[in-house]
């Protein structure tokens, strides 16, 4: 089974809310702050993947459960996870 490491991603995400609010609050609003932990399936040029599973058994040694795809401009830091 190919070994994945564990890193650590803060990154800032977007959301939504269908109240209304003044341009004053408005321009006030941030992003909603993350870390988020998981095995590092990759990097690409567009973002960093983590998965939360991976599957032992063989004939699933290629799979992955729930990818998590952050695109790089929202990543504020991330690092791998040393043991």
């Amino acid at each position: 089974m190919k070994e994945f490491p564990i890193a650590e991603v803060y990154w800032g995400d977007a959301w939504v809310d269908s109240k209304d609010y003044s341009l004053k609050d408005a321009e006030k609003l941030k992003p909603v702050l993350r870390k988020t932990v998981g095995y590092l399936v990759g990097t690409t040029d567009e973002c960093i993947i983590l998965a939360t599973d991976l599957y032992l058994e063989e004939k699933d040694k290629d799979m992955v459960n729930t990818p998590m795809i952050i695109p790089w401009g929202m990543v504020s830091e991330w690092y791998e996870i040393k043991d």
